[in-house]
């Protein structure tokens, strides 16, 4: 059974630096950074389980202490991918170094001094605890890419959706079930079951990223081309039919359907007689729009903010009026748009109003002697 689990472990950890090596030497970027130095922690996962590892040993230390990182840089591959802002919050940072410090440095001390485990609260704090901040880490990285599969305009990123969901789900969650598993019943689980497992997944992952096209995998990165390949790319794009644009805007911008609440890029389609698929391309490679919710918000902000300086409707009033359902909605997208609250919007265009009535009446007083004269 050992020499069989090797041969698979060794197969799972080919497949895993093949995918970590393309990344680092055919994209250029955060994201294929990422994701190579996934693959390099899981290879490390991979690693661990091979009979040349001794267990206990600082080789077994190390390894582990790459394979736990995985989660987190599955979270920031999630993040990057499929939000449009990309940007890591202070508690999410505070979380990993929290994980690495506690998780390391008790791992430590453990291998040192086994006894020390024995301790509930020594075991709850480096074990339990940092376990827990992995598995949140990882049901949120595929809550992401869940979460925007509807709005997502980009035909080629609703697939990799899928996959990401589905692959890399599998293959975390190999790790994460490992940390709650104790060495008791590890025995029980065949460790062959895991690298298996990890090798279907790193294989299928590879067979799918390698049959993608060259416009799908420009989600990943920009792949620097020869201009002749360039124009080849630029002539296969499809083209959007300026009348169908036209089309989209009136029914926006005179019919006002933005300012239907939970109105979806279904409801649209239904309205245009369209097919969803093609409204889809149309609004992203028409329009430059990556998500539907962006689409709606650029329409609603504009009409928000004129009623804004134009009105005197209650901020409450005017965020219905234009198809938001909450307030709170509504102060979010505002303040994406204009970095501002929508009340400190209408009180900066009030007193630059002010000013500007001011700084006139001065002007037309300074200019009464002359016009008398």
């Amino acid at each position: 059974m050992l020499w069989t689990n090797d041969i698979i472990a060794a197969l799972a950890f080919s497949q895993l630096a093949l995918l970590g090596v393309y990344f680092l030497t055919h994209y250029k970027g955060v994201l294929p950074r990422l994701m190579s130095l996934f693959s390099l922690c899981l290879g490390a996962f991979v690693l661990t389980s091979m009979t040349f590892v001794l267990a206990g040993s600082l080789t077994s230390f190390v390894l582990w202490r790459l394979a736990t990182l995985a989660p987190f840089l599955l979270w920031l591959i999630a993040l990057q991918l499929f939000t449009d802002s990309g940007k890591v919050p202070v508690i999410a940072w505070a979380a990993i170094v929290y994980f690495i410090v506690v998780r390391g440095i008790g791992n430590a001390l453990a291998l040192s001094n086994p006894e020390l485990l024995d301790n509930l609260a020594f075991y709850f704090l480096v074990q339990v605890s940092t376990q827990f901040i992995m598995l949140v880490f990882s049901v949120h990285a595929i809550y992401l890419a869940y979460q925007g599969y509807s709005t997502d305009l980009v035909e080629q990123r609703r697939r990799l959706r899928v996959i990401f969901v589905v692959f890399l789900g599998i293959l975390i969650s190999i790790i994460v079930g490992m940390g709650f598993i104790t060495t008791q019943i590890n025995p029980v689980i065949p460790t062959v079951a895991y690298n298996l497992a990890l090798f279907l997944g790193a294989f299928l992952l590879n067979l799918f990223i390698f049959r993608l096209s060259s416009e799908a995998m420009s989600l990943v990165s920009e792949r620097v081309v020869s201009p002749r390949s360039t124009e080849t790319n630029s002539e296969a794009q499809p083209r959007v039919e300026p009348e169908l644009m036209g089309r989209i805007s009136e029914l926006m911008e005179k019919d006002r359907l933005y300012a239907q609440q939970g109105l979806t890029i279904s409801d649209l389609a239904d309205a245009l007689s369209m097919q969803e698929y093609r409204l889809r391309r149309i609004i992203n490679q028409g329009m430059q729009y990556r998500n539907f919710n962006q689409f709606l918000n650029n329409y609603r902000i504009d009409e928000a903010s004129r009623l804004l300086n134009d009105s005197s409707m209650p901020i409450s009033s005017i965020a219905l009026d234009v198809g938001y359902s909450s307030l709170s909605v509504f102060n979010k997208a505002f303040k994406e748009r204009f970095g501002m609250t929508p009340s400190a919007w209408r009180q900066a265009r009030q007193s630059d109003a002010s000013a500007a009535a001011e700084e006139l009446g001065k002007a037309g007083m300074g200019s009464a002697p002359g016009s008398q004269a």
